[in-house]
């Protein structure tokens, strides 16, 4: 068990640190080594080696914090934030988690998704657009955001024209979620999710009067059936759904396109093959995970990892530091397309999306929404290329895009571009 005091530091400067946050990866490569699994002064035991971390997220006696349990400090200080009275399913426990996900899943499967992909397609041109017309551009507001804010309003039945204004606040609503959010950042979330539990509360009237082929007023409809799902529930899981559908997935594409600048020759090895589009989303994951920390609770006294863990207990798993465990991966900090290629289970699969009961019930859809908008990416254009004026105009002198302040949701400020059309 290594030093607390070590281990804490160096976590705090993960979390906290502009240079935490700009690359967290060497930080974690020292926890892996010295403090692979330690219990914070805060309370909760860290886990960063892959294996512990799956086992952890796969556990079905681990799942989210209850209200019956202590809430452990924060590392940025601010007050924890409480879930106990939260009907949203990211924050639930079966019975009622099980209930809300089988009413909301069939949304979100492979089936489903794939009978999408030319819709999707369509959704993606106007940003690819843009970039054309403009010889390139800040792929974050002109392509990262606008497409998977596309999506989800498309899949739930959001008026695209309403898109652009609530965007902003399911930005500003994530953070809730975020380690490093101190108590402004909070309050400015809060304020965020009533005026987004207002607008959909608005749309569910307007969706009453005339329904679409929406899941919003699928989910409308199952209410008016009964209790299956409470007015509360359909308000606050919708507005997660809105959330979870375009945050992270922004992430990946402003992620993943910084991986391919970065590495040219990967670049050029998709280019020249496609087949490796799954791989290279898989390693996109996997090498800078849009979720970086996931957390869990125990529900009843058990033993994990070889110790008794009394119920109450709580686990903070740092999947980004597992995604880069020596053990798992070979040559883990190397950026590799084909590291996922016809391995058939051999590469272990990246802890980005979680596991278990709460696995992101939007995998499937964000592996799609990065394949599609790649390949069009690679069709459209000849030449692909970081604008560094664009970067040092801005005030960056590094010449290397800028992580934004947040931790548990990991994505950039801002990716600008140069490109020329095919």
């Amino acid at each position: 068990m290594a030093d607390t005091v070590d281990g804490d530091a160096l976590l705090a400067a993960a979390v906290l640190s502009d240079e935490g946050r700009q690359d967290p990866y060497p930080l974690y490569a020292q926890l892996r080594e010295g403090a692979p699994r330690w219990r914070t002064a805060l309370g909760p035991v860290v886990l960063t080696r892959y294996a512990d971390c799956l086992e952890a997220l796969r556990h079905p006696r681990l799942g989210r914090p209850e209200a019956d349990m202590a809430s452990p400090g924060t590392l940025s200080g601010r007050q924890p934030r409480s879930n106990e009275d939260s009907v949203v399913m990211l924050f639930l426990n079966p019975p009622d988690h099980t209930r809300i996900r089988g009413l909301v899943s069939r949304a979100f499967t492979p089936r489903r998704v794939e009978e999408l992909r030319p819709r999707l397609a369509a959704l993606l041109e106007p940003g690819l657009d843009r970039l054309a017309d403009g010889g390139g551009g800040d792929v974050m507001p002109e392509l990262a955001i606008p497409f998977p804010v596309a999506v989800i309003s498309e899949l739930l039945g959001v008026p695209q024209d309403d898109s652009e204004r609530i965007a902003p606040l399911v930005h500003d609503s994530a953070r809730l979620i975020d380690a490093a959010a101190d108590d402004e950042v909070m309050a400015r979330g809060e304020a965020a999710s009533t005026q987004l539990g207002e607008y959909f509360v608005e749309l569910a009237e307007a969706k009453r009067a005339r329904p679409d082929d929406g899941l919003f007023s699928a989910l409308i409809e199952v209410e008016a059936e009964g209790d299956r799902l409470s007015p509360e529930e359909l308000i606050g899981n919708t507005v997660l759904m809105y959330a979870a559908g375009f945050e992270t997935t922004s992430n990946l594409i402003g992620n993943g396109l910084r991986l391919l600048l970065e590495h040219p020759e990967q670049l050029q090895r998709l280019r020249d093959d496609r087949s490796l589009m799954g791989s290279a989303i898989w390693e996109i994951l996997r090498h800078d995970s849009p979720v970086q920390l996931n957390v869990r609770a125990v529900l009843e006294d058990v033993e994990v990892l070889g110790e008794h863990h009394p119920r109450g207990d709580q686990f903070l798993i740092l999947q980004g530091a597992g995604n880069h465990d020596p053990a798992a991966y070979d040559d883990p900090g190397a950026f590799d397309v084909a590291r996922f290629a016809g391995a058939d289970g051999a590469v272990p699969t990246p802890l980005s999306f979680g596991w278990g009961a709460h696995h992101c019930l939007g995998a499937h859809l964000a592996r799609a929404e990065g394949e599609i908008l790649f390949g069009a990416l690679l069709d459209r254009f000849d030449s692909i290329e970081l604008d560094t004026d664009a970067l040092a105009a801005a005030g960056n002198t590094t010449g290397r895009p800028r992580y934004r302040a947040s931790f548990t949701l990991r994505g950039l400020e801002s990716l600008p571009v140069r490109v020329t059309s095919a």
